[in-house]
This record gives structure tokens, C-alpha cells and sequence, in this order.
């Protein structure tokens, strides 16, 4: 990211931002653009956050970045969703016409609304969209039912990001347990993955004593008639 001109950097940053709205700094600090944030003088807040909210020693100061200071003016709960599903969006590689779109959930249902789509723009038939959801500490019946609701909901795939590490395997293995009962008939993957938006070093490096996976891929087989 040094090797960038300060100008597409900044350029980088503002493109980066318009579609996330906050970024930590933990995140501009591994991603080298920390300094790029302070010649743009962001607005900035910082808050004591949980970051895992199934565990209380997860607390931890926390300051966010976006390019207006109105997209600060909301609770820590919210800021911290976002930060999570920009991890995610940074972490998936997009395949050709697929393109990243936050859903609003003004007027809309709350409780099993999936947090953002992948919408395959190639595919008119809409039948390669992905549900995309943040889960910082969900209980099983709410991923239950968010599963569930993705495959009645019209998508194929389930993109699943969680600050809680070991929840890579367990909701992965919770997805197939549902898919072999049938109560997903229609979904054809699920990838899910651990998301950190909080520790500045890189955490999915240098950990040779770490056996839990951080990102796992299930392509479901095609079910008969």
C-alpha cells in the first residue's frame, strides 16, 4: 500500500469509506493507510466496545474513522457491525460482476434481514446472490434462523463473518446439520470467516500454535429432483 501515490491513497481511503462508512484505525493501521486518514483529517470517535459480546474480556477502546461525522453519531453496537462487515468485504475476493451492496433496514423487517448482499449483476436470474451477515455473538437460534431465512429469501449463497473466532467451524457445522435435515433446499455455499477489526498487527499471520480455521468454504451437493 506505500508503494501508492499519497494521492491514490486518498483516493483509495474515500472510495474505501463511501461504501464501508467506518473503518477503525486498527484497520487503517494494517491496511497502511493510518497516515492517509490523518492528512484527510477524518472525523474520528473513539469508544469502549465488546467486541465478542459473549465475552466480557473482550472490552477494548476502539476509534473509528469515516469520511462524515454524522456516520460516527450512532451507538458502538452499530459502529461496530460495520467495521465487522467491512473486515468481511476486504477479506472476499468479488468475482466478476459480483458487486457489494449494504441493505437499509429502514421499514424493513430487522430480525433476520441479511446485513449486506453480493449481487452477481452477470446473472439476471438473480440465482448467484449472496446473504452476507455479522455475527458478534448471536445465540443459535438467531443463526438458525438467519440461515433460514437467507435460503427463503431467495439466495443461493451465505457469506457468514464473526468476530468469534471459533464460530468459523461451529456455524459452518451448523449450516450442514441444517442443509442435511432440508431446511436449506435452496442454498448451494456457505463460506464463513473470522473477522478481527480491532488488533492493528495482522492476526491472520504468525500464529503456528492457532489450529482454528479463520475462513472455511462448503459448496452443498445438488439435491435430487
Amino acid at each position: 500500500m506505500t508503494s501508492l501515490h499519497p494521492a491514490q491513497r486518498k483516493a483509495l481511503l474515500r472510495h474505501t469509506l463511501a461504501i464501508d462508512r467506518v473503518l477503525t484505525t486498527a484497520q487503517l493501521t494494517r491496511r497502511g493507510l493510518l497516515e492517509t486518514a490523518e492528512w484527510l483529517e477524518l472525523p474520528r470517535v473513539t469508544r469502549t466496545c465488546r467486541t465478542r459480546v459473549t465475552q466480557s474480556e473482550s472490552d477494548t477502546d476502539l476509534t473509528f474513522v469515516a469520511l462524515r461525522a454524522e456516520d460516527l453519531d450512532c451507538p458502538s453496537r452499530d459502529l461496530m457491525h460495520l467495521a465487522g462487515l467491512a473486515e468481511a468485504r476486504h477479506r472476499i475476493t468479488l468475482a466478476e460482476g459480483e458487486v457489494w451492496r449494504h441493505v437499509s433496514l429502514q421499514g424493513r423487517v430487522k430480525r433476520h434481514q441479511a446485513h449486506a448482499e453480493i449481487l452477481q449483476t452477470l446473472d439476471p436470474s438473480r440465482r448467484s446472490d449472496w446473504a452476507v451477515e455479522y455475527d458478534a455473538g448471536y445465540s443459535w437460534g438467531r443463526i438458525t434462523d438467519k440461515l433460514v431465512a437467507a435460503d427463503e429469501g431467495g439466495y443461493l449463497k451465505v457469506y457468514w463473518a464473526t468476530s468469534i473466532h471459533a464460530r468459523t467451524l461451529t456455524v459452518m457445522t451448523l449450516a450442514q446439520q441444517l442443509q442435511q435435515a432440508g431446511r436449506l433446499p435452496h442454498l448451494t455455499q456457505v463460506e464463513t470467516r473470522f473477522v478481527d477489526f480491532w488488533t492493528p498487527r495482522e492476526p491472520y499471520v504468525g500464529r503456528p500454535r492457532c489450529h482454528k480455521p479463520t475462513a472455511l468454504t462448503h459448496v452443498f451437493p445438488a439435491r435430487a429432483g
